[in-house]
This record gives structure tokens, C-alpha cells and sequence, in this order.
């Protein structure tokens, strides 16, 4: 499944609504990491609903196995900013959550790749 397929998926699903997704996520590892990348980046509430939405999605999937909660909120926040118009660099995810962009990449790709 390529991006936009993944967005269009993304687009045409019923998603929970953010008190849902704040609940279904809700601990301090969440919380903290969405609310990280929303601050530094100046992101909207909306596209960090759609990350969270993402990152749950993904979770369903289990397309990385053992990855770290952090890489997939990385990777959900990357993925999200590519189909908007404030695009987000690896670069910048990396400097703010500390994560190598090349895992970023790796496991993005590896979303692009799921069905």
C-alpha cells in the first residue's frame, strides 16, 4: 500500500473521536511524545488526532513487531505531516525524539508496505 492508498484507508475509516483516542492511548508515554511533537512543531490538534489514529491502526496491524512505542509515534507523526501541507523532515522528528531517521525510514517503509 502506498502513501496515498494508506491515506485514503486512513481517510475512509471510521476514527475514534480525540477523547477516545486519548483514553485508548492514555498513559504518560503517549501523552508525552504527541504532545512533544505538537508543541515543537506547531502541529494542529487535527493531524495529531491522526497520528494517534495511526499509531493505534499500526498497533492493530503489529507491522514492526517489537519496535519501540516511540519509533511508531515517529513514524505515525511522519506520515501524517507527508499527506498535509507542513511537512515535517526526518531530520526534525530525529532531533526532537532522538531516534535515528534511517529507523524512521525503515519503519515507515515498512507501513508503506502493509495491507
Amino acid at each position: 500500500m502506498n502513501l496515498k492508498e494508506c491515506v485514503l484507508h486512513l481517510n475512509n475509516k471510521s476514527f475514534i473521536s480525540h477523547p477516545q483516542v486519548t483514553k485508548k492511548l492514555n498513559n504518560q508515554k503517549t501523552v508525552t511524545i504527541y504532545k512533544k511533537f505538537q508543541e515543537e512543531f506547531g502541529i494542529k490538534e487535527s493531524a495529531i488526532i491522526d497520528a494517534q489514529n495511526l499509531h493505534l491502526e499500526l498497533l492493530e496491524r503489529n507491522p514492526f513487531k517489537y519496535e519501540s512505542f516511540y519509533l511508531i509515534a515517529a513514524v505515525s507523526l511522519y506520515a501524517i505531516s507527508q499527506t498535509g501541507s507542513d511537512k515535517i523532515t526526518l531530520d526534525q522528528i530525529e532531533k526532537i525524539s532522538h531516534i535515528k531517521k534511517e529507523e524512521i525510514k525503515k519503519c515507515y517503509n515498512l507501513m508503506l508496505d502493509i495491507e
